[in-house]
């Protein structure tokens, strides 16, 4: 018996290398776009973006949320005495540029577990005017926030 060829099979197979590559280029940069529209790190960037570095001890390959974007393993957050650093990985730079969140800014601070997670807890801040939700992880948190009120 004969088993028909998958669809996607099918495509990628029909296109030439030569277009496979700008396609996927287009298509990593479309998600870059709908995520940091979704996420709400567009509207985040146009008021808190920094072109300033990181500073000394920021940590990479954290995970955390804004809105419904769940960005794994591809943060690197930092804090200073003047507010909190957050950059993304440099493939999804052009549309997540780094952002620089003073302390004054961040309107809340609450401790959340997921659901169906027992050893991941993320950090709930609201920030800015109109109180976007960014999520990063505790452990991070703990280590970089000691000029956050304390997480309820």
């Amino acid at each position: 018996m004969m088993e028909t060829p998958s669809v996607f099979l099918l495509a990628a197979t029909s296109i030439p290398l030569w277009l496979g590559i700008p396609l996927f280029v287009v298509g990593l940069l479309a998600l870059a776009l709908f995520s940091s529209l979704k996420g709400g790190w567009f509207w985040l960037a146009r008021r808190f973006r920094t072109d300033e570095p990181m500073p000394r001890g920021a940590i990479s390959g954290v995970t955390g949320r804004m809105g419904w974007v769940h960005y794994r393993n591809s943060l690197t957050v930092g804090a200073d005495e003047d507010g909190l650093y957050i950059s993304m990985i440099p493939v999804f730079m052009p549309f997540h540029p780094p952002l620089f969140i003073p302390w004054s800014e961040i309107r809340e601070r609450k401790r959340e577990t997921p659901f169906l997670s027992v050893l991941t807890k993320f950090d709930r801040l609201e920030v800015g005017p109109k109180r976007t939700v960014v999520r990063i992880e505790s452990l991070v948190m703990d280590g970089l926030g000691r000029y956050l009120p304390l997480p309820r």
